[in-house]
């Protein structure tokens, strides 16, 4: 159970967030801070090595994603070795300084589970020994696990902007319950708060429709935002909070999934709430080198055939060419020319993503 000081901090944060920070408040313009040192920006995938110029110039820096390997879908243990061969493979030995274990299926339902759950008990414990095995053999890395800690996107039903004061507060206390052994082991901490919901996708009546006003639809985002942020602000105790952001549009709400967001809401709606919250930077998830593989080899390759909901092959195809091809999608997925229009067109818009964050943190002024 979590310890009376950490349940202070959390009650504390929960009334700032709650009722002296409104996420309205955010616009185009945020308060200059000269004296905080400039924030953390991180990307996880640069298909063209061309672009790399352009990143360095922004002192942005690579980070690497240690998937699950696939036996602990099962079992909610974590084969170390599988993951040392993976960043082997990935790295050729030579992982950069930030890395991050990413385990999420069954481990997250685990971890919410009782405190005397034996799926919980053995979860934590695989992760804590996962991370401490990742440090002892790559000790110049700084290691993280995904998106912890993590609050619901919705609160009793309803979004974060809305919700009571004692809803909130229990939330967050139950999420320091759940993390706080975890968090303690992290050289980072990064939640995530990608973008779910498209206000733009408010439709009165239909099914398929966000719940609420364009205006609500993006209030409770950045509140709940802000809360992620601001929670793990607190139980990072001085670390580096750098939460786990995306350009594009993430599946598990109602959006264009895979579309690229506008990168003025990008800035304003991801970047931003965080920022006000005391994030010291940015992990730009994009997974674009895979996602390249994917759409381009799918009927060569059955590997790629990914069956992920709202965020497969034919979700992705359907998104890149309407960002980079005017609609028009190309005969043929698999043609050498197409890939690499991909590769120059989605690092460019990576590139475009970490600019627009570093010229916002400069300038003060969203895209």
């Amino acid at each position: 159970m979590p310890n009376q000081i950490a349940i202070s901090f959390v009650l504390a944060f929960s009334m700032l967030v709650c009722l002296a920070i409104s996420p309205t408040q955010i616009n185009n313009q945020q308060e200059k801070t000269p004296e905080k040192p400039p924030l953390i920006l991180l990307y996880d995938s640069l298909p063209d090595p061309d672009a790399t110029v352009r990143v360095q110039s922004m002192n942005a820096e690579p980070w690497m994603n240690v998937t699950q390997d696939p036996e602990s879908f099962k079992t909610g243990l974590v084969d170390i070795d599988a993951a040392i061969r993976q960043v082997q493979n990935k790295s050729g030995g030579q992982p950069p300084k930030w890395m991050m274990l990413d385990l999420e299926d069954p481990f997250m339902a685990n971890l919410r589970k009782a405190p005397d759950s034996p799926e919980r008990q053995k979860s934590l414990a695989s992760m804590i020994s996962a991370i401490r095995a990742m440090k002892m053999q790559y000790p110049n890395c700084k290691w993280t696990f995904y998106g912890i800690p993590s609050i619901s996107y919705w609160v009793n039903d309803r979004g974060w902007a809305t919700a009571s004061v004692e809803e909130k507060k229990l939330a967050l206390e139950r999420a320091v319950a759940t993390f706080q052994s975890l968090v303690a082991e992290v050289d980072w901490v990064s939640v995530s708060i990608y973008d779910v919901y498209d206000p733009k996708m408010v439709v009165p009546g239909s099914p398929k429709s966000v719940r609420g006003t364009p205006e609500s639809v993006r209030e409770d985002g950045r509140a709940w935002r802000m809360a992620s942020t601001g929670l793990a602000k607190l139980m990072a105790n001085g670390k580096p909070v750098i939460p786990t952001i995306c350009p594009t549009w993430a599946p598990t709400g109602i959006a264009p999934y895979c579309r690229l967001i506008p990168l003025k809401d990008f800035v304003l709606d991801q970047v931003a709430p965080a920022v006000k919250a005391g994030a010291n930077g940015f992990a730009i998830w994009t997974s674009m080198d895979y996602r390249i593989e994917q759409v381009t080899q799918a009927e060569v390759n059955p590997a790629y055939k990914s069956t992920e909901q709202n965020f497969g092959v034919s979700e992705w195809r359907s998104a890149l060419t309407a960002d980079y091809f005017n609609g028009v999608a190309p005969q043929n997925w698999s043609d050498p020319f197409i890939r690499q229009q991909l590769i120059k067109k989605t690092s460019r818009s990576i590139t475009d993503a970490l600019f627009a964050i570093r010229s916002w943190e400069r300038t003060g002024e969203a895209p």
